[in-house]
């Protein structure tokens, strides 16, 4: 694993799930750490529509990808996904200061210059591109370029799908609750896991053994909580 702020080296990750109202754990996911957590996620919540009626889901910000936005959609699933803003040189300003012009697939810039279509990539990206000469004589142009002649925004293909998320969790009361309880739920079960329940360390090497530790750690972990929800 070799990830900023976290420690180089061995691990593995457990993705796990839980439900919103009771705060059980419903799946557990082992993988090695060198997967990105965005990678098993549409698997994962597969299986949980395969057991549960997933109706919502919410997520943090490292789940904030184009696919898994359409892959939600696709599964008639509305996410509450925590919107990432993408990395960017310190200093220069973020696309989310440039307004998208559906109508005419544009966009426009905070000097009212537009950015149109040049191609799309092979990652499923469209490139938008200023004009050169527009962007030369630009007074924010410091805070703008990164040593391109003309500013360049790339939008998915799927960029839609994420912002119906966005509209979700930001702009209505339900989206807002489902994220709040995102962190009142899965961050307090990951960390009752590690502190209650030796769950900081890997008892076994291999996925199928890792397994093993993560579900039984995960039925202590709902045993305990049932009790209590039945006392």
């Amino acid at each position: 694993m070799t990830r900023d702020r976290k420690p180089q080296g061995f691990f593995y990750l457990n993705h796990m799930c839980v439900d919103g109202e009771n705060n059980i754990i419903t799946g557990v996911h082992p993988t090695s750490a060198a997967i990105n957590d965005a990678v098993p996620f549409l698997e994962i919540i597969k299986k949980q529509q395969e057991k549960f009626n997933v109706k919502y889901v919410g997520a943090d910000a490292g789940y904030y990808t184009a696919p898994i936005a359409k892959g939600l959609e696709k599964l008639n699933i509305q996410g509450s996904i925590a919107r990432r803003l993408g990395p960017k040189p310190k200093g220069i300003m973020s696309k989310l200061n440039f307004n998208y012009i559906e109508e005419f697939d544009l966009y426009v810039c905070p000097e009212n210059h537009h950015l149109t279509y040049k191609t799309t990539t092979r990652q499923g990206y469209k490139e938008y591109i200023g004009c050169k000469e527009v962007c030369k004589n630009c007074p924010r142009k410091d805070k703008c370029l990164t040593g391109n002649d003309a500013r360049i925004i790339r939008r998915h293909v799927w960029q839609e799908s994420l912002t119906k998320i966005d509209r979700f969790k930001e702009k209505t009361k339900l989206g807002k609750n489902i994220y709040k309880r995102r962190k009142e739920t899965i961050e307090r079960a990951f960390a009752d896991l590690k502190e209650l329940h030796g769950f900081r360390y890997a008892r076994f090497r291999g996925l199928e053994k890792m397994k093993e530790q993560c579900l039984m750690t995960a039925a202590a972990y709902n045993m305990k909580k049932i009790a209590k929800l039945i006392a």
